[in-house]
């Protein structure tokens, strides 16, 4: 496919990613608005459960797609290899995702979450670590500004498994703060 085609679809990512999710951020507040009746709290928590499913399968995908812009734009010498792993990786959290979110409130889900936590423990150690290497010219991957969005993005992990085991904002909004600062680093190429 086409370099111009794959930047399109990355970008689509991340609109979509940041938009839903802020949607999500949203109804979750207002889901907590003592002077909103229970009908209307009770649904304004339902729809940022289900719209939630959206930046989640964004993320899920980003970092395959993102190995495609990688190979069509030249930066960097991608082996099938590493497109399998990412796509199979990719899938195997999809389904992880989808079974979630049928089992959500069952002792499945329960323990299933856990499984999700410890793939984004591991996610972030692997990502880190080729972003890392990469930015000190040891790594699979150019340096300065592409491997800096590396790292950011597994920083996003962190950021993830803030947000599943303590809810708090801060991650939250630090999770839009990297998505903003890949995609300035994505556009600009600066460092």
């Amino acid at each position: 496919m086409d370099h111009a085609i794959w930047v399109f679809v990355h970008v689509m990512l991340l609109v979509y990613w940041l938009g839903a999710d802020l949607g999500v951020f949203l109804l979750a507040k207002a889901a907590k608005r003592p002077e909103l009746s229970f009908a209307e709290r009770a649904f304004a928590l339902q729809m940022a459960i289900r719209i939630d499913l959206v930046p989640r399968l964004c993320f899920t995908v980003m970092f395959p797609v993102g190995l495609h812009v990688t190979a069509s734009g030249g930066f960097a010498v991608v082996p099938t290899s590493a497109f399998v792993l990412a796509w199979a990786v990719s899938f195997a959290w999809i389904a992880l995702l989808v079974t979630l979110g049928r089992h959500e409130g069952k002792p499945l889900a329960a323990r299933l979450n856990h499984w999700h936590l410890g793939l984004q423990a591991l996610l972030l150690v692997i990502v880190g670590a080729i972003g890392i290497s990469s930015w000190l010219g040891d790594g699979p991957l150019p340096g300065g500004w592409f491997a800096a969005t590396i790292v950011l993005f597994a920083l996003i992990f962190a950021m993830g498994i803030g947000i599943a085991v303590d809810g708090a904002i801060r991650y939250v909004l630090g999770l839009y703060a990297l998505l903003i600062a890949i995609a300035f680093l994505g556009v600009t190429k600066f460092l």
